[in-house]
């Protein structure tokens, strides 16, 4: 898709002009210069603290469209055949410990009386194998936003469903519109109008609402004509999909449609700092201990007489430099709030990130005697996917130290001797396991909840050793894809095969639906990359970490003109098969 910025309802392409931004000075020319420009949408952000001069990133960033047309997420994206999953791991998440640190903190600001009220926000940081796009309709399916937004450049990526309004300018009227308290969705009709009823009514989210309302009324009073301001509606509550919100509508007249001013005087917006608020934007900078980017700034479009800007709250932003989008999130604490409701108010705030995909992790071993082949393998597989995907963990999956023994692998059919681990270390998970005189099956299954479940089963007979190369494409950007999850079975083996090989939407190999590929091509033991899109097996592991494989990027000419095929797992170790 050819360059473009989104805002609202609306995307903008065809771009003419760019102002970019790296201190007060340069932003302040570029609004000045923008105002007077009359056939461009000039589409861009700005960013928390734009005092901050020293970044090798703009503090302001803007692009003049010629054209714009209504989004629609399914018509304005052109999409591929292939629908990965967009589910994020989580790199950085909350901390309850370090939260309740830094609400004490607060709380003592408040008792000293520097502050009435102070927003307070964490990050999470978030992986993904997905597109933006990919990323756009997904989240849009979870968070309808009126003020959503999505703008890229050499320097970011920006991607908002912010459901709040800053200020919206036409003519010589102003209209802001902050936000301030939130409460959960019901689960059913009933539920839903107890629960709006309950925040409308609720003191203490009817303070923090006034308390914002009276900060941006003095702020708005630097701008607007006497007598012009009105309250529309104190209170009125918007309903998203997992919460409500409570927003306060103002409008009044403006002296002059001068954007400069304006920004001088309501920036940032109160909402997101406090009260009052150049003392508690300084308590905010030393608790945060980070930049906020864009994220608590603006967001939005100017064009000739018009401006509309969003407090890009619920907003993913990724630097270049960095592989992850951060997320902030924070709440309103005053006197009487309590951690523990703040906390839990943060948590739903980003709930949306995670799609409600109901799935299980699970490992499949082997078991002889009393060991399993590569134990602690699976199990820092089974863990490390819980903790990136948000499982909760039970009791006794602690990490033990891995076996360094080199795996014995002179002859690649025969059956692999080495990297057995005594299941005595886990006796809490494997209570009474054990087989005497045959290989068995064992199945482990944790669900999000942190429950985990053992089974153990023969391992039927090979009854055959021929492949097929599947109809169907993986998709590399597939979050999922990289896990062990129930979600696997979804993919059925023919009858009369052994396995089932994917290639990606490059026509290139992937994985079988139960084993990782290996091809001998000229004597070299090759398999898939990582990033072809493909679970990484225990026992593929094991055989790169010692040299005995190496990573290639292959296609099906490589497997049909390899000297060997191989597909290798932990259960059955490697098996010589053919088309």
């Amino acid at each position: 898709m050819s360059e473009f910025s989104i805002f609202g309802k609306y995307l903008y392409r065809d771009l003419k002009s760019e102002f970019i931004c790296f201190n007060k000075d340069e932003l302040n020319q570029a609004l000045k210069t923008i105002q007077k420009i009359k056939n461009l949408y000039f589409v861009g952000y700005i960013v928390y603290d734009i005092s901050k001069t020293a970044s090798n990133y703009p503090i302001a960033h803007f692009k003049g469209y010629k054209n714009k047309e209504i989004f629609k997420p399914k018509k304005s994206f052109k999409f591929s055949i292939f629908k990965p999953y967009f589910y994020p791991q989580i790199v950085k998440n909350l901390s309850k410990k370090e939260y309740e640190k830094a609400f004490n903190q607060i709380k003592d600001e408040l008792a000293s009386g520097n502050s009435y009220q102070i927003n307070f926000t964490n990050e999470l940081q978030i992986s993904t194998k997905a597109s933006s796009k990919d990323i756009i309709t997904s989240l849009l399916s979870r968070q309808k936003s009126r003020y959503f937004g999505y703008f890229k450049s050499e320097f970011c990526e920006i991607i908002s469903f912010s459901p709040e309004l800053f200020f919206k300018l036409k003519g010589k009227k102003i209209t802001f519109a902050p936000m301030k308290g939130t409460i959960k969705r019901g689960q059913n009709k009933d539920e839903d109008r107890a629960l709006k009823n309950k925040l409308k009514n609720d003191p203490k989210n009817r303070s923090e609402n006034l308390m914002i309302v009276d900060l941006l009324r003095n702020d708005m009073s630097k701008i607007i004509k006497i007598g012009s301001l009105k309250l529309k509606e104190p209170m009125k509550i918007i309903k998203l999909k997992t919460l409500f919100q409570a927003i306060s509508p103002l409008k009044a007249g403006l002296k002059s449609r001068n954007l400069n001013k304006i920004f001088e005087a309501v920036y940032p917006c109160g909402s997101i700092t406090g009260a009052p608020k150049l003392a508690t934007m300084r308590i905010i900078e030393r608790l945060e201990a980070r930049d906020r980017g864009v994220y608590c700034g603006a967001m939005g479009v100017i064009s000739h007489k018009r401006a509309e800007f969003s407090v890009p709250i619920r907003t993913l932003q990724r630097w270049t430099k960095d592989e992850y989008y951060r997320y902030g999130v924070g709440s309103g604490v005053v006197w009487d709030s309590k951690c523990d409701d703040e906390f839990a108010e943060l948590e739903l705030k980003s709930s949306f990130l995670t799609p409600n995909i109901e799935f299980n992790l699970f490992e499949t071993m082997l078991l002889r005697g009393d060991k399993i082949f590569l134990l602690q393998n699976h199990l820092k597989r089974l863990i490390n996917s819980a903790r990136l995907l948000g499982f909760k963990l039970p009791i006794g999956f602690e990490l033990c130290e891995m076996d360094e023994e080199r795996l014995k692998f002179s002859d690649i059919v025969g059956r692999i001797n080495g990297g057995f681990e005594s299941i005595d270390k886990f006796k809490d998970i494997f209570a009474n396991l054990r087989a005497d005189n045959v290989d068995l099956r064992v199945n482990l299954t944790l669900n999000k909840s942190g429950k985990y479940q053992i089974t153990q089963t023969q391992i039927p007979p090979l009854k055959s050793h021929k492949i097929a190369i599947s109809q169907n494409c993986l998709n590399s950007c597939n979050d999922l894809l990289y896990h062990k999850t129930t979600l696997r079975d979804e993919r059925i083996i023919d009858d009369g095969l052994f396995d089932i090989f994917y290639l990606n939407e490059r026509d290139e190999l992937c994985e079988g639906s139960r084993s990782n590929i290996v091809l001998n091509i000229g004597g070299e033991l090759l398999t898939p990359k990582l990033d072809c899109g493909l679970l990484a097996g225990t026992l593929r592991e094991r055989l790169l970490k010692f040299g005995e494989i190496k990573e290639a990027i292959l296609g099906l000419d490589d497997l049909k003109n390899a000297k060997e095929i191989y597909a290798i797992n932990s259960l059955r170790g490697a098996i010589k098969v053919e088309l």
